[in-house]
């Protein structure tokens, strides 16, 4: 039972943690904040593992689809394009391809370090950088697969500066992984 309580703290907990990433916006570019969500995505999955990390994420998309306002600011930085489709319906989409993404980067993540069996310097560059792509994968292909945008000004016009935020957050948690790993021996998921 007290196993039980422990995971569900921890993926509520990671929960949590994701949606005050999401709350918290810097200025960075015209229409893309900064938000510090990302960090919280990998570090899911590099400290909870494979089924509590994705589940963490899995509980943060199911408050914001309760009603919390975590992502209400739905791809604020594309232009909606003149498809036929209602606004609404256009970002929704595009927002979707990330929303998914966060839960299938944080176990791409947990996985590359299970199957490591180690936290090493180059496990955890190789096991953020996996989540980070699978991230990146996701949320450019739905505008890409469902509304037939070129990849390249995709990635461009829209992508690009959540790129370099996203950079800046993935360096973020691999120092904290690397000095984290130096305080204390992990293993991963040792949570």
């Amino acid at each position: 039972m007290k196993e039980v309580f422990k995971d569900g703290l921890y993926i509520f907990g990671f929960a949590l943690l994701t949606a005050v990433g999401a709350s918290i916006k810097l200025p960075f570019f015209p229409y893309h904040p900064f938000t510090m969500q990302l960090i919280f995505v990998l570090l899911s999955g590099a400290l909870l593992g494979s089924f509590r990390g994705p589940l963490s994420q899995v509980v943060f998309l199911a408050l914001g689809l309760l009603g919390l306002p975590l992502f209400n600011q739905l791809a604020p930085g594309f232009p909606v394009p003149a498809l036929g489709a209602s606004p609404a319906f256009t970002r929704i989409v595009l927002k979707s391809g990330w929303l998914l993404g966060f839960v299938a980067a944080s176990y791409v993540t947990a996985v590359a370090f299970e199957y490591a069996r180690k936290m090493d310097f180059w496990t955890i560059i190789t096991a953020i950088s996996g989540g980070f792509l699978t991230l990146y994968i996701l949320g450019i292909s739905f505008p890409v697969l469902i509304f037939g945008f070129p990849i390249t000004s995709t990635f461009i016009g829209w992508a690009w500066p959540f790129f370099a935020m996203d950079l800046l957050e993935m360096g973020l948690v691999v120092l904290f992984l690397v000095n984290l790993n130096r305080l204390r021996r992990m293993s991963p998921a040792s949570i």
